[in-house]
């Protein structure tokens, strides 16, 4: 049966009466200001590494589901290992939009456990206008009535792994069946006792619970990953934002990927002629390295090697290098007797810190299209480099 498109609500055009986005929706033409600072959200590891989403919801609609099954053979023996994922018949997969509210609930988990040192089972969410401003969707009726769907959406969307949903420790988790979000209750809405709820809260999968309490989490810039306007390059930023850590904390200056592994990762259309290949990232591709996320992408037969630009390095590896400074100091500063504090998930990042490091090493060239995205010219580059050295200088006599 061919699909049926409704018609488009007047005042969210690509969005349809029923509530359902038929295309997800676009940021309007904003200053660049809105998007110069960076949202930082922790990010469950399987949640970027495995597939879940699709790109929107047209294709959300006819959706089965992913499938990933690979055989590996251990002694006499061989194993198969099968991630799979999904939807309810009603709403459907969750959506690259779905994926950004899942990113945004996981940040609320990471600032609960960093004020009570664990993530609680019944985690309060806030306001729904919050949420959507949190997700960068206008705080309207239509919104919140947009948001409530995609958090259904991800407590209704299935989840089975066979040894690919991993741990901490590397472990592949054999689970049935499980969603990401266990139950979610609005204000007004029965809770499990049969009150009306005053609140709005999710229950997360005890084992995805338990990789945010163990903080098996990456984090992700989610102002970057709205800049991205065609929903195939946002989940390419997820899957490159952990690759890249993966490949950095490895020593690798950048990955190599075949294209039918990313493919199959991301969820998308597997295509078996190069050029199709290759058109299906091209806007993709071509939108992070615009937004200097990615310095190049260079196709070698079937694999893609791509190098990150200062995006990464700057907002993501640097302050990951940061925290692990930070938290190398105050285990050093405590007793053996004196446990150490349970450090914040997100702490204050001074951006020109490693804007200077890398201008002082490496040139203006380097940093010109992240500094004049923040409006700053060499010049000024130059005296707060200066400044911050005479301070330094001051500091350690």
């Amino acid at each position: 049966m061919p699909l049926k498109l409704t018609q488009q609500h007047e005042s969210h055009p690509g969005v349809s009466t029923d509530d359902i986005e038929i295309f997800e929706r676009r940021q309007p033409n904003k200053p660049t200001d809105e998007l110069r600072i960076p949202q930082l959200a922790w990010a469950e590891v399987n949640a970027l590494a495995l597939p879940y989403a699709v790109l929107n919801e047209r294709e959300a609609r006819k959706s089965t589901g992913h499938e990933i099954l690979k055989l590996e053979k251990m002694g006499d023996k061989q194993i198969a290992f099968r991630w799979e994922v999904w939807p309810n018949p009603k709403l459907g997969m969750p959506t690259v939009l779905s994926l950004r509210i899942l990113f945004v609930l996981m940040q609320k988990a990471a600032d609960k456990k960093s004020e009570l040192g664990y993530v609680p089972e019944v985690l309060e969410i806030g306001s729904l206008s919050s949420l959507c401003r949190a997700v960068g969707l206008p705080a309207d009726g239509y919104s919140r009535n947009l948001l409530k769907r995609h958090i259904k959406i991800l407590a209704a969307t299935q989840c089975m792994s066979q040894g690919t949903f991993k741990n901490k420790r590397g472990e592949g988790l054999f689970i049935d069946s499980f969603s990401y979000l266990r139950s979610v209750v609005f204000i007004g809405e029965k809770d499990p006792h049969g009150e009306p709820s005053d609140r709005n809260y999710v229950v997360f999968d005890e084992n995805v619970r338990a990789n945010l309490n163990a903080h098996y989490v990456k984090q992700i810039d989610l102002a970057l990953m709205r800049e991205i306007r065609s929903p195939i390059g946002q989940l390419l930023y997820t899957k490159l934002s952990h690759l890249f850590n993966e490949a950095r904390e490895k020593g690798w200056d950048y990955v190599e990927i075949e294209y039918q592994w990313l493919a199959e990762r991301m969820g998308i259309t597997i295509y078996q002629q190069p050029f199709r290949a290759k058109a299906q990232l091209k806007q993709a591709i071509d939108e992070l390295i615009a937004a200097s996320y990615v310095r190049e992408a260079i196709w070698l037969d079937w694999k893609i090697r791509l190098v990150p630009e200062v995006r990464y390095t700057l907002g993501e590896e640097q302050p990951r290098i940061e925290r692990k400074r930070a938290a190398k100091k105050r285990t050093v500063s405590h007793t053996r007797t004196i446990p150490a504090p349970i450090p914040k998930q997100i702490e204050p990042i001074d951006f020109m810190i490693p804007l200077c490091e890398v201008y002082a090493k490496n040139g203006w060239t380097m940093v010109s299209s992240v500094a004049q995205r923040h409006g700053i010219t060499e010049e000024q580059l130059k005296q707060e480099l200066s400044r911050r050295t005479m301070s330094n200088l001051e500091t350690n006599r």
